[in-house]
């Protein structure tokens, strides 16, 4: 598992060394064998891509693997290595994009009226969202009721061992737990504070270098606007500082109906507390 984050976080620094043009477009073909996506421009920054024409851009392993053919996509487009490549690739349309921006909105209305001292506690039920999961497919939160789920707050970048990394280790051994104490209705949920970063291809290739089983595990990201409502409703703080995110913690158990079972403040907290917690459902 180390050496797989390692190259992930190598391919990841490569990718900020170069100027970025934020392009948008249909993808017309997946290319396995040069590790790349064929896209019709129908946007480009700067005029510095043609529109209307395919451009091929190599792609990193998350979204070669997630595709996106036939959809409109977004991404950031940077020369390097004497070629295009395409990253923080977000997808646009796909079933559910309508809904998703329609549950937003509400989450918003209701987010901007709180009380800025008011945020989810335990014994409170938690609101609809909408997000984009590390499969490429947007994914209400209230698709999951009927079935219990942790859920936590990180972003990939995250090099403090005992912040971001310890939590998502703690993540994926509880789902390996979960599923030998018997608990197989337990869902995982994961969401990104830093959606400018953290697409759904670098989502996957994330969750694949912490061994997270994809079946019941939802890697989430979306629109910064969506994120900041999101952190208001749960209470985490963030803090942009000398090129990384200072921020709180907070992991939660919800159960079947949507209600926050446990909630544990902070980076320390045992997998063994979230199951007991979590076989008292």
């Amino acid at each position: 598992m180390r050496i797989c984050l390692l190259s992930f976080v190598f391919s990841l620094l490569l990718a900020l060394t170069a100027h970025a043009v934020a392009v948008q477009g249909r993808v017309s073909s997946v290319l396995i064998d040069e590790r790349s996506l064929e896209v019709e421009l129908t946007a480009s920054e700067e005029g510095e891509l043609a529109v209307g024409t395919p451009q091929t851009f190599r792609v990193g392993a998350g979204d070669l693997a997630i595709g996106y053919e036939g959809r409109l996509i977004k991404g950031n487009a940077a020369y390097y290595g004497k070629r295009w490549h395409l990253e923080q690739v977000f997808p646009l349309d796909g079933q559910g994009a309508k809904a998703a921006g329609d549950v937003n909105q509400q989450l918003h209305q209701v987010t901007a009226a709180m009380s800025r001292r008011k945020y989810v506690k335990q014994g409170e039920y938690i609101p609809n969202f909408a997000m984009i999961d590390q499969h490429g497919d947007f994914l209400q939160i209230r698709q999951l009721q009927g079935k219990p789920f942790v859920l936590n707050f990180i972003f990939t970048r995250c090099t403090v061992p005992t912040m971001c990394p310890a939590s998502s280790t703690r993540m994926s051994t509880m789902q390996d737990a979960a599923r030998e104490a018997g608990l197989e209705d337990l869902q995982f949920v994961t969401i990104t504070f830093d959606p400018a970063f953290d697409s759904p291809g670098i989502l996957k290739q994330y969750a694949e270098g912490y061994g997270m089983e994809p079946e019941n595990f939802h890697l989430l990201t979306g629109e910064p606007s969506v994120v900041e409502d999101l952190l208001r409703q749960f209470g985490i703080l963030t803090m942009d500082e000398a090129g990384t995110i200072n921020h709180t913690m907070a992991t939660l158990l919800v159960d079947a109906k949507g209600r926050v079972a446990y909630r544990k403040e902070g980076a320390t907290w045992t997998t063994d507390e979230f199951l007991a917690a979590a076989k008292k459902l």
